[in-house]
């Protein structure tokens, strides 16, 4: 089977991104975090479904309520790049240590949107599904 080539500069940076929010995720970085969405961004989950920069920084902040660090692992499946546009799937594995000393896990899958915006691409919308999740004391 040949090697797909087509559009493999853009999947790199697309990978580079879930990179970049998930490092700004475990140092608790609010802005490096925003830089990660476009301007009219989407993130939903079973929980919430928030728009817009003012509402994802709401969220970030709601979330760090009652965490006190986090690590999130992404495994990348699938990334298909269409002009300024792309779509991709990844499995997404987090460890949260509660600001209660309690540690939570959950797994689940993104199905997300990416819109290239200045040249660089950023989530445009970010769709989360639970598949586990364990608390442990």
């Amino acid at each position: 089977m040949p090697l797909d080539t087509d559009g493999l500069f853009d999947r790199m940076l697309i990978r580079e991104r879930y990179g970049r929010y998930a490092l700004a995720v475990a140092q608790q970085d609010a802005d490096a975090w925003l830089a990660c969405w476009s301007a009219d961004a989407t993130w939903k989950t079973s929980l919430f479904e928030v728009s817009g920069q003012a509402a994802l920084q709401q969220m970030w902040a709601a979330t760090w309520i009652n965490f006190d660090k986090v690590a999130a692992f992404n495994e990348v499946g699938e990334i298909v790049v269409s002009g300024d546009n792309a779509t991709a799937k990844s499995a997404v594995y987090e460890i949260m240590t509660l600001k209660s000393g309690a540690l939570h896990k959950m797994a689940g899958v993104y199905t997300d949107e990416f819109v290239r915006e200045g040249g660089v691409w950023r989530f445009s919308r970010r769709e989360y599904a639970l598949i586990s999740q364990e608390t442990a004391a």
